[in-house]
């Protein structure tokens, strides 16, 4: 009855320790899945950032250049007001330098 107790006992802690171990290495791999699935998240995290970068980047390129445009529109017109001004006052310009050297008036 004694061998029949210390066999018992013996089982019961062969099992206990089966229990342990499988234990640990559900721990184990609950750890990996779970480092596995952060690094996974991370990386979808770095790839959504460099996509977002790029479209915010795109985004404000296209303003820079309509603006870019609307600035040149406007310098381009503001050229021609001058060019035309000049070139109406020309000739009494031209006028005035030639009554002042050939001294007439």
């Amino acid at each position: 009855m004694a061998v029949e107790a210390l066999k018992l006992i013996r089982e019961g802690e062969e099992e206990g320790r089966k229990l342990i171990e499988e234990a640990r290495e559900r721990a184990a791999k609950l750890m990996k899945d779970a480092e596995e699935e952060v690094n996974r998240i991370k990386e979808n995290a770095r790839e959504e950032a460099k996509s977002l970068a790029v479209q915010i980047s795109d985004k404000y390129a296209k303003k820079g250049e309509e603006e870019e445009r609307a600035i040149m529109k406007n310098a381009r017109a503001e050229v021609e007001k001058l060019r035309s001004t000049a070139e109406s006052n020309l000739d009494p310009a031209v006028n005035l330098v030639l009554e002042k050297i050939l001294g007439l008036r």
